[in-house]
């Protein structure tokens, strides 16, 4: 069978596409070595699972009994009783796939209390096999409340006896760094903190594919069947997804099976496309990050990335913001808080701004040229009639992202306008102080930025900082005119006082300017 790119599940080498999981975890087989019990974190969807199923076939070529298993079928089992044989069984049936019998587990005896079950089980195992124990425990995140704290305790406790009385290495893998498996006790009493899981120098990460990894990957493809991707669309797969496994494959996966069929190359072209068409389809990895969105923790993160000028809005040390970059969808840049990669920017703002682009009608002023070109003049100008009739309306319909309303506002109705004739960028992030839109339409090319004056703020001086930075904006594209879109929010401001015109010349661009 013919390899292919995947985006459901662990990947097989013999059916997949798929790069050395070790490069990207270079520090995990010393720790092996060494006896440690280490944690490895990272987002969704960035081949956790399938790195260290690799990892674990690696141990057992050197000689370690070595077993990779989920925690997922005790998600929702709070209670010892009844995590900790989910546990025994998954590793039961882990070890059975992959191992010889008589390195198989044996049975834990029905005497042992509950609270002590897994640590006899694991020590009984390590006593009986010949060679060191190694476990691999995926998807920890979903354990919680005391019986995190019992998996945790129990796991301490057998430390001391690694590695021929216990295993000599165990991983906790999942979404969550250290510091979020130290859980508190129902009782108060937090989880020992002297754990041999408090290692945080030695906690590892799984990073996102490099550019040249990228590379690599595609030419996996062009190998088997000859259809290359161009060193342009390889840079420019990267720059959407800035490596994330799951795009990275998602979108090649879109370009040879939708796009390109029969091409002798994939180009940037057919990786646009593709972005395109992974937004729109909303996969389930896409569309489980949208239902995040919905949820108040990450809405009041995503409003002020989107936003861009609430100060002070987001605390970088918080688990709300922590559970947002564990989730993938956030990074810390160096302009505050913003999406992980372009791609999830254009989630972000296509899920926020859906319902309203929904409810839309067509346009029905005459927003294209005779010659079939974008009339961005009208189009502004629509806008803000619009905007006047249903900025109050919005704002309740918005509820979880009321400070981004202008924003997600304006961001609806000209993704309506465009969609399916043009494409539409947008820059934005908590400290960035405005959103930067860039439309490409029938050749042309149109900016715009968002400011806000917010109750504390003077008109003069946001406008002047929006010109400055829209001027800035322009050069940075090479391009000579631009829109600067100013939403006055005083309250008691009238209409007629904040649906102003001006034209301003900075640096040699022309900047429109528009009170809305």
């Amino acid at each position: 069978m013919a390899r292919f790119f995947n985006i459901a599940g662990p990947c097989n080498p013999e059916r997949h596409y798929m790069l050395p999981a070790e490069a990207r975890l270079p520090d995990l087989l010393g720790l092996v070595e060494q006896d440690q019990y280490f944690v490895l974190h990272a987002a969704r969807q960035t081949g956790k699972t399938t790195a260290m199923r690799a990892f674990a076939a690696r141990l057992r070529e050197r000689g370690l009994v070595a077993v990779h298993a989920t925690l997922e079928t005790s998600q929702g089992f709070t209670e010892v009783s009844a995590a900790e044989p989910q546990w025994i069984q998954a590793i039961t049936h882990a070890a059975a796939l992959v191992l010889p019998a008589p390195q198989c587990p044996p049975p834990v005896g029905a005497e042992v209390p509950v609270g002590a079950r897994l640590h006899a089980f694991l020590s009984a195992w390590s006593r009986e096999v010949h060679g060191r124990v190694v476990v691999l425990l995926d998807e920890v995140n979903v354990v919680s409340g005391p019986a995190l704290v019992s998996l945790l305790r129990q796991l301490r406790a057998g430390f001391p006896d690694r590695p021929h009385a216990f295993p000599a290495s165990i991983g906790l893998v999942g979404m969550r760094d250290l510091r979020d498996y130290l859980a508190t006790a129902k009782d108060g009493s937090a989880v020992n903190p002297g754990s041999p899981f408090n290692i945080k120098s030695d906690s590892v990460t799984l990073r996102n594919f490099s550019a040249e990894e990228v590379g690599v990957l595609y030419a996996q493809h062009a190998t088997d069947t000859g259809q290359a991707f161009s060193p342009a669309a390889v840079a420019r797969s990267f720059w959407w997804t800035q490596g994330q496994p799951f795009l990275v494959n998602a979108l090649a996966r879109i370009a040879v099976g939708q796009l390109a069929a029969g091409a002798t190359a994939v180009t940037d072209a057919h990786v646009d496309q593709a972005k395109e068409r992974l937004v729109a389809a909303r996969t389930t990895h896409l569309d489980s990050l949208a239902e995040r969105m919905k949820e108040p923790r990450v809405a009041r993160i995503v409003e002020a990335v989107i936003a861009g000028d609430i100060p002070r809005a987001i605390a970088f040390d918080s688990d709300d913001f922590q559970y947002a970059l564990d989730l993938g969808l956030l990074r810390h840049g160096e302009q505050g808080a913003e999406a992980a990669c372009p791609l999830y920017r254009e989630v972000l703002a296509r899920q926020v701004t859906h319902n309203l682009q929904a409810s839309l009608p067509p346009p029905n002023w005459p927003w294209r040229t005779a010659g079939g070109r974008l009339d961005f003049p009208a189009l502004v100008e629509a806008f803000r009639s619009w905007w006047r009739a249903n900025a109050d309306m919005l704002v309740s319909d918005i509820a979880l992202y009321p400070e981004a309303v202008p924003h997600i506002a304006f961001m609806a109705f000209l993704q309506r306008v465009v969609n399916g004739g043009g494409r539409v960028e947008r820059e934005y992030a908590s400290g960035r102080g405005a959103v930067d839109i860039v439309v490409d339409y029938a050749g042309d090319r149109f900016v715009v930025e968002l400011k806000r004056v917010r109750p504390r703020d003077g008109l003069d001086a946001v406008r002047a900082s929006g010109e400055a930075q829209l001027s800035a904006y322009l050069d940075a594209l090479g391009l000579r005119e631009g829109w600067l879109l100013v939403f006055d929010q005083h309250p008691g401001r009238s209409w007629e006082d904040r649906l102003w015109s001006g034209e301003v010349e900075v640096d040699g661009r022309l900047l429109r300017v528009r009170g809305v």
